[in-house]
């Protein structure tokens, strides 16, 4: 199997006093996933229920520069910072992430350059950043 480098950026918006449909609503951007605290968990044998609400937007791309996938990233959501903030003001206990999800073919490296764009968004959404690296094997 061929594999190739592939970057993705998830970002995440949780809590259990949070509404991800009020949400869309607010900022005019459709999610990628969403659920709301007290939903089934899907294929869980369990039938366990959400702990708390997501709303996630994802972007992923076939590329070894992040830079490439924040811009694109950046482009969506700049715009719309101080409709998010002015949101969540409203709302207590959320946590606001941006998952970097790192797929690398074997023996491919990847620039995991953060530039100027990508860290002031991170700043303004008062963030966090957990990075996750995955080597694809043959």
């Amino acid at each position: 199997m061929d594999y190739h480098t592939n970057i993705k950026i998830v970002f995440s918006i949780f809590g259990s006093d949070f509404n991800p449909i009020d949400f869309t609503e607010s900022i005019n951007i459709s999610p990628t996933k969403f659920w709301v605290e007290g939903e089934l968990i899907p294929n869980n044998k369990k039938n366990k229920k959400r702990e708390e609400s997501c709303w996630e937007y994802s972007i992923q791309s076939e590329t070894i520069y992040f830079e490439e996938v924040s811009e694109i990233f950046y482009n969506i959501f700049n715009n719309k910072i101080e409709n998010i903030n002015n949101y969540l003001t409203e709302v207590k206990n959320v946590t606001v992430k941006f998952d970097i999800v790192l797929e690398l073919a074997e023996e491919q490296g990847v620039s995991l350059f953060f530039n100027r764009n990508f860290l002031s968004m991170v700043s303004k959404l008062d963030s966090e950043i957990d990075v996750d690296t995955y080597i694809l094997k043959d």
